[in-house]
């Protein structure tokens, strides 16, 4: 029985969920009876859950925080969006995977300043229609979000890169020292994005939203470059991104880095280090998904023009220091050469999956899908919420200019392949 008083934004949070809280609480010695909570973020932050903080006071006046992800009860949504497996695997990856991979950093004797970072767990509730996932909150660290409309700058690009490096490196270490630990892992991820019960429905959603943003083109070179993509998804789909499930060179992904999956740890005004948050979309894949993932979906065109070949130098840099803590050379591991080869071979998909992010990303707060209402909606009628038609003049344009800048980059990087005449 749960013997504090909640107050505040409570919405949201059922019984058992708060009977949990309580007894985190109370493991952590504190004796009070008020609890304060409060939302994180604003609409459009948080797609897949939502998000509260819980705040208390002890007696000497130090207080105590917990971010909460919080599974939402729409039945729409928990059918359609696999809720219950993004929380599955989440919870899969704070409980079990990040301590086993700090095991290995540990036994290996890799520095202390050097291991991955990640949000301190403070107790998980995997019971159906309970889920919830209790966090340290980063910014008691100087941790901070970035503006999701605004690009990252190259500095802020290279310390995500090290992170997912490291991130990279730790599943390489696993599978090279404890392989059946690494399949019990990777077998208990569910990839929901590829979710073969609603795998038409995905693939309709996604057609929806492309056609929507093509539309708002005249010129041919981009219309042709979404059709190219067009084209990929109805015949390819998203299939290639299991494809390599399971392969000699697959890591366990983040699969899903975009600015409001990562915070900063701010000195001054310049980010010195960086955490993943969000690991909802977490799947074995390989490693050029989440490098992708991150340029496609945070940077702009002339940051990447600059400065694409020196991150993919990097990454490989650092994969490569990293995994010299554990008596491993990335030649063996994964040459160049394969990653090149992936980079090329997943360009076009990402590219595709990314259109569909900025969609939600340069949206304004107003803008938002409102998922809290879509309980007894058709799901053949949720990609009216995600149409580019429907938004603000000044959104369209930050989508189209966004949109034009990872054409011409895709083209460069020799992702997309016929752009200039009609597409067939």
């Amino acid at each position: 029985m749960c013997l504090y008083e909640f107050k505040g934004d409570t919405e949201n949070i059922t019984k058992q969920q708060f009977t949990f809280v309580g007894e985190v609480l109370e493991k952590h010695g504190y004796t009070g009876n008020h609890v304060l909570v409060q939302a994180v973020g604003k609409a459009g932050d948080n797609y897949g859950s939502y998000v509260k903080i819980f705040i208390v006071e002890f007696d000497n006046g130090k207080e105590f925080k917990m971010i909460a992800k919080i599974a939402p009860t729409i039945k729409m949504l928990r059918e359609q969006r696999s809720l219950r497996d993004l929380f599955l695997t989440e919870i899969l990856i704070y409980k079990e995977l990040l301590p086993k991979m700090r095991e290995l950093e540990a036994n290996f004797s890799a520095p202390e300043e050097e291991r991955f970072k990640y949000p301190v767990c403070y107790g998980t509730l995997s019971d159906s229609l309970n889920e919830i996932i209790l966090l340290e909150d980063l910014e008691t660290h100087n941790f901070i979000m970035f503006n999701k409309m605004q690009p990252l700058s190259d500095e802020a690009v290279k310390i995500v890169v090290k992170n997912i490096a490291k991130f990279h490196s730790l599943s390489y270490v696993l599978k090279n020292n404890d392989p059946l630990a690494y399949e019990k892992f990777t077998g208990g991820l569910v990839n929901t994005l590829i979710n073969q019960e609603n795998m038409a429905q995905m693939e309709m959603v996604f057609v929806e939203v492309l056609n929507s943003i093509k539309a708002i083109f005249d010129k041919e070179r981009y219309t042709n470059a979404i059709s190219e993509i067009l084209h990929y998804f109805k015949n390819t789909g998203i299939k290639i991104l299991i494809s390599d499930k399971g392969s000699k060179y697959s890591v366990v992904d983040h699969g899903d880095l975009w600015t409001n999956n990562i915070m900063f740890q701010m000195k001054g005004d310049r980010p010195v280090e960086c955490t993943l948050i969000d690991y909802q979309l977490a799947r074995e894949s390989v490693p050029v998904s989440d490098i992708h993932n991150l340029i496609f979906n945070c940077t702009d065109y002339d940051t990447r023009s600059k400065h694409y070949y020196e991150w993919i130098d990097y990454y490989h840099s650092e994969l490569d220091r990293y995994l010299s803590y554990f008596g491993l050379k990335v030649n063996f591991v994964y040459p160049r050469d394969k990653l090149d080869a992936d980079l090329k071979r997943y360009g076009k998909i990402c590219f595709g999956l990314s259109l569909i992010m900025i969609n939600f990303l340069m949206r304004q707060t107003q803008e938002a899908p409102d998922f809290a209402s879509v309980d007894n909606m058709d799901f053949t009628e949720l990609p009216k919420n995600f149409k580019v038609e429907n938004l603000m003049a000044q959104t369209v344009e930050a989508i189209k200019k966004r949109v034009e800048g990872l054409i011409e980059s895709c083209c460069e990087y020799g992702y997309l392949t016929d752009v200039q005449g009609t597409f067939k």
